[in-house]
């Protein structure tokens, strides 16, 4: 399953570098000669992982390695209380051979790549400064599954230009700006939890009856009318709740409500962690600790207990006063789950656009242009003004 320990200063994890590309004209931390971790039998180049292929392909002279799985497919799940304990732990750069901590300078982010670093894939900016000298690698949890790249940068970078083209109020130029930047191939660090909540509740159940009332109209005349009225009573009672892979981003990098857009992913497809899987892109570093993510899970959780507390209740109408939930049986994972991301500037902001590269599912941000919904404001008052002064002729 997963590895994951919390790092306090909830720094990020990368490696690969295929994935990126140069950042442009600002300078780019120095570093040794790019590492050959999976090197090319035909040309000595890097081998980088062929999405949807479950091979290594060579950029350059076409050549293929097939990734082979050792042993059982098997996905372990670890006991929450015991895994701080129990579960594997590494450096950053051991996520792929040769790895190496670095930092944007625009945004923080932290990465592990392999020889020299390129753009932040992020937030768009091209500087990014060594930081092992600030003993920046200590050991952390290091995710022991993975859904390798499925949809290829290709098919990415097709569903961004029909993104693009279907953002009517967006600015002319912004399709120009943002097909400039390259997609990036980025594996974002994830946990999910399984628990049994139990939930003790106090509330009310309403139920309506009715009411045969009398009254006057506006002409005098003497009326009568039914009207629903609610009688309210007590309620109070247990209910056990189960739950089953309840997903929790775990970085910072990008916006929460952003990335759950992405959702659903097929986890029933992840399968054992293997570094051939980040050769050619990045894998971050989870910046959301392992308690603090449970924390999140609790919330993505509290919807579906407050639902069948009310089913509990009944009546027509339910009032929830107090709900205390205890969870046990807690387990969770820890792996890396894949997305193209192209994070472009435009007028000094940062927009990002992601594809989950399993489904080809996209979600965006973008800028809007008013003067574009002011003329159709304008435009829809005209056709409702003309609309009016025809009905009256």
């Amino acid at each position: 399953m997963s590895d994951a320990a919390d790092r306090p200063d909830g720094r990020h994890a990368a490696a690969g570098g295929g994935g990126s590309g140069a950042g442009g004209g600002d300078e780019v931390a120095e570093g040794p000669a790019p590492v050959h971790a999976f090197r090319c039998g035909g040309c000595g180049a890097n081998l980088e992982y062929a999405p949807g292929e479950r091979a290594l392909a060579c950029p350059y002279c076409g050549s293929r390695r097939v990734v082979e799985e050792e042993g059982e497919r098997r996905v372990q799940e670890y006991d929450f209380a015991s895994g701080l304990a129990q579960a594997r732990r590494a450096r950053a750069g051991d996520l792929l051979p040769g790895g190496r901590e670095v930092a944007c300078r625009s945004c923080g982010a932290r990465t592990v790549v392999a020889g020299q670093a390129g753009h932040c894939p992020y937030c768009a900016g091209p500087v990014v400064l060594a930081v092992e000298a600030e003993g920046a690698g200590g050991a952390a949890f290091l995710p022991e599954s993975v859904l390798p790249f499925h949809v290829a940068r290709e098919a990415a970078a097709r569903a961004f230009r029909e993104w693009l083209a279907g953002r009517w109020f967006a600015p002319n130029d912004l399709a120009r700006q943002a097909a400039s930047r390259p997609l990036d191939g980025v594996y974002m660090p994830y946990w999910t939890y399984d628990a049994e909540a139990t939930t003790r509740y106090r509330g009310q159940r309403g139920e309506h009856y009715w009411v045969t009332e009398s009254y006057v109209d506006p002409q005098g005349k003497l009326r009568s009318r039914r009207t629903q009225h609610t009688r309210w009573y007590a309620a109070s009672g247990t209910i056990h709740d189960r739950f089953d892979d309840v997903l929790v981003y775990a970085s910072k990098s990008l916006p929460r409500d952003l990335v759950e857009n992405l959702e659903p992913w097929d986890l029933a497809a992840l399968t054992p962690y293997r570094p051939e899987y980040l050769s050619g892109f990045t894998a971050e570093r989870y910046a959301i600790g392992l308690e603090e993510g449970f924390t999140l899970a609790q919330g993505r959780m509290e919807p579906d207990i407050r639902t069948h507390v009310r089913r509990d209740i009944g009546g027509d109408e339910q009032r929830i006063h107090a709900i205390d939930v205890a969870y046990a049986e807690v387990a969770f994972k820890h792996f890396l789950l894949p997305l193209w991301i192209s994070a472009f500037r435009y007028r000094d902001k940062v927009y990002r656009f992601l594809v989950n590269a399993r489904t080809g599912e996209v979600a965006g941000e973008r800028p809007w242009s008013w003067v574009k919904i002011v003329l159709a404001v304008l435009a829809a008052a005209a056709v409702v003004t003309g609309v009016v002064l025809a009905l009256q002729k």
